[in-house]
């Protein structure tokens, strides 16, 4: 089994724990994340921490606020939740942690990352998962 990766000291408890589930997962199946990947999801924990952050401040805050001309608006919170959810899906995929048995035959979309994870599966456990 290959050791788990470490979270960077300055994250928060949903950073840890994101970190943890990803490469918990990684390190599970035997594979190893690059400097690359590594790096994006870091930025994925940060942002996990800071939708926490926003979640709980919109828990605590009203639905509908009063807009510039005095007209009930829904809080801009809202707003900012859905895209640091968009930020965090779209840094992940990015790590491609699609399983390489089901991704199309042939190089097509594939990463040289995905190739390489397929072919650490078949050495390590005699085909790809």
């Amino acid at each position: 089994m290959v050791k788990k990766t470490r979270p960077p000291a300055n994250l928060g408890a949903a950073g840890k724990v994101l970190w943890n589930s990803i490469t918990g997962q990684v390190a599970e199946d035997g594979l190893i994340l690059d400097v690359r990947e590594l790096r994006l999801l870091r930025d994925a924990a940060h942002s996990a921490d800071d939708l926490a952050r926003l979640e709980a401040e919109l828990d605590a805050a009203d639905l509908m606020v009063r807009g510039s001309q005095g007209q009930p608006v829904v809080n801009g919170l809202f707003a900012e939740v859905r895209a640091c959810r968009g930020q965090i899906a779209a840094l992940l995929k990015q790590i491609s942690l699609d399983d390489p048995a089901e991704v199309g035959a042939g190089r097509g979309g594939r990463t040289s990352s995905t190739q390489a994870r397929s072919a650490a599966l078949i050495r390590h456990h005699g085909q790809a998962r």
